[in-house]
């Protein structure tokens, strides 16, 4: 019994944390942030509540329905007393009520209806709206994706230059010992490997950063957090002109302004007809118990036409329009501040492509020399010198590369968070 339980306390803990430290992908990065993060949740919100603000316009069509109770004690009941007759009361000690009531409208001059495509507006907006902080999360993750993927690979590259460095050592020992290499060459290898190892130290730290700031984004432990995936090319085949156009028809931000444009016209409709009459049908039946139950019932036709407000709705009016200008401002600056960030993000599209193909180049160019260069060494016809300025050739190509293949995903989350939709 005591090997089970010890079986359960080992086995178990280990199961569960490799559980939780399964590799992700950017995809599931993605779904992850989207769950947790509480701006998009608080955004989730407004959007259920201005849902139910759809259905309390809706509700303004309908009949209301009211019930209202009273009791009354009175100390002393009033009487009046006639001379020679005697005292008479003028009412009762207790008296409780019932009263019943329906209120339907049956005119509003448009209000109702204005308010309820102000609430369907308002709704449609919060869906832009969420959708906006969605996209911002999204080019989050993925530039604290890449980043992680970034330090991994120029890792990568530091573990590989060393080990480069490290076989390079061991043949100028090999030469030493067979007296082909000086001492001062032996001296000069050791040097360039222990120089290396600062740099790998760092690429480490830089790893550690950026998964910290992953884990960060996402609400996950560090500790547990790894990630799957690479820093690949994917082409865009998309114009600059198709990209504005897109960006116009797409981008939540925009579109959430061009609502809030059309609710700036109902709320000058709304303005407009504030002053405007309105008609209710209003019934009540009541139930009134002193000493006996008595019942009584009315109907009521509500004229209300508030025909002099001192020029408050005038100005009311006036502020209206004055914000529906401002929108319509707004709206202007805002495709204006779209075109020129879809621009960019575009043309830096392009320059991050041209430097990734030249950089391909320069890698297997520096292969190449840097094979050439041990050869050549071997033979005894270069000094390690030029074997150093190789390998460090290779490297910089390498992290070159590297860093340039980030720039391109990069560029290209960019311009898909320009135009608020995914390229294809």
């Amino acid at each position: 019994m005591k090997v089970k339980y010890l079986f359960l306390i080992v086995v178990f803990p280990l199961f569960f944390l490799s559980s939780c430290s399964q590799a992700i992908t950017l995809n599931e990065a993605i779904n992850i942030a989207l769950k947790n993060n509480s701006q998009i949740l608080l955004a989730k919100e407004k959007v259920k509540e201005a849902e139910q603000k759809v259905k309390e316009a809706a509700a303004g069509y309908l009949p209301s329905f009211n019930l209202n109770g009273t009791y009354t004690h009175l100390g002393k009941v009033p009487s009046i007393s006639i001379p020679h007759v005697g005292e008479f009361p003028m009412g009762e000690q207790d008296t409780t009520s019932l009263t019943f009531s329906l209120t339907q409208p049956l005119y509003t001059s448009g209000k109702l209806t204005l308010a309820s495509k102000q609430a369907r507006l308002n709704y449609h907006r919060a869906k832009q709206d969420l959708k906006n902080t969605q996209d911002n999360l999204i080019f989050q993750v993925k530039q604290s994706f890449y980043s992680v993927l970034l330090a991994k690979e120029n890792l990568k590259i530091r573990e590989q230059a060393l080990h480069q460095a490290k076989l390079h050592l061991k043949v100028v020992e090999s030469f030493y010992q067979s007296g082909r290499a000086s001492r001062f060459d032996l001296l000069r290898a050791k040097v360039q490997v222990a120089n290396l190892k600062p740099d790998l130290i760092q690429a480490i730290n830089n790893l550690n950063l950026a998964r910290e700031r992953l884990a960060n984004l996402l609400s996950l432990p560090s500790s547990s957090l790894k990630i799957e995936g690479e820093l690949k090319f994917q082409p865009a085949s998309l114009t600059l002109n198709e990209a504005i156009k897109t960006a116009f028809s797409s981008r939540a931000d925009l579109m959430s302004l061009i609502i809030s444009k059309d609710i700036a016209k109902l709320a000058v409709h709304m303005a407009r007809v504030k002053n405007q009459p309105t008609l209710s049908f209003v019934g009540n039946y009541e139930y009134k118990i002193s000493d006996e139950w008595e019942k009584n019932w009315n109907i009521n036709l509500v004229l209300s036409f508030p025909f002099f407000d001192s020029g408050k709705t005038k100005a009311f009016l006036e502020q209206r329009r004055s914000q529906l200008k401002q929108i319509e401002l707004a709206v202007k600056q805002l495709k204006d501040a779209i075109q020129l960030e879809v621009k960019k993000a575009f043309w830096d599209l392009q320059a991050a492509k041209e430097a990734l193909s030249a950089q391909k180049q320069n890698i297997n160019q520096a292969q190449e020399a840097l094979s050439i260069a041990e050869g050549r060494y071997k033979s005894g016809t270069i000094t390690q010198v030029e074997v150093f300025d190789a390998n460090l050739a290779l490297t910089t190509a390498r992290l070159n590369y590297t860093r340039a293949l980030y720039d391109y995903n990069l560029a290209r989350a960019s311009l898909v968070k320009a135009i608020g939709k995914e390229i294809k």
